[in-house]
């Protein structure tokens, strides 16, 4: 193996399963739902809530098509440039 092995160490496993293959979807994604409440009103230690995957991602969500996406200044150029060279308004 090569010393300087770019992600040595680094390992993923992504999987799938039929769930209806093990139990009914239905009682699966009920017990999913119970499982996810009894997180949610779990007493967080600290000042923070608690959070179940995906949390972050749908309250960043629901901020950007609030206020939109920031972009950094030099994009927002390369955007106007390009725009201008292809004749596309912004």
């Amino acid at each position: 193996m090569p010393e300087k092995q770019p992600g040595k160490g680094i390992g993923h496993f992504f999987g799938a399963m039929r769930i209806d293959a093990f139990r009914p979807s239905a009682a699966f994604k009920k017990d999913m739902d119970d499982w996810i409440l009894g997180f949610k009103n779990a007493k967080p230690l600290g000042q923070q809530k608690v959070l179940v995957p995906g949390d972050p991602e749908r309250e960043m969500e629901i901020i950007r098509r609030e206020k939109g996406i920031p972009l950094l200044p030099a994009v927002i150029e390369d955007m106007k440039n390009l725009s201008e060279k292809f004749g596309v308004n912004l």
